[in-house]
């Protein structure tokens, strides 16, 4: 597995830890209140195997595109690196921006 895909199986299982436990943070739950165990659970179980399919059936580009998108929403964590927004990632920065 390759440093932006161990990155990703990290803060994966971050996030299904923390709904195991009921203690996702604060800024998890939203104005509206949507925190909801199950559907963390649920959207880690999609984010997982979304990690596996690019790991074994994409090609580099495109793996290091939809890694990349995938690890966007972890920019602000000590061990993402600016590296791997490059492409979509950009972009999405760019749209978040908007």
């Amino acid at each position: 597995m390759n440093d932006i895909a161990a990155f990703l199986d990290a803060r994966i299982t971050d996030d299904e830890r923390a709904a195991r436990r009921g203690s996702l943070p604060e800024e998890v739950w939203g104005v509206g209140g949507w925190y909801d165990p199950q559907r963390v659970l649920a959207e880690c179980r999609a984010k997982r195997a979304l990690l596996r399919y690019a790991v074994a059936e994409l090609d580099a580009p495109q793996r290091s595109e939809v890694l990349g998108m995938l690890a966007f929403p972890w920019a602000g964590h000590a061990d993402y690196r600016a590296e791997w927004r490059t492409g979509s990632g950009a972009a999405l920065k760019d749209e978040l921006k908007a």
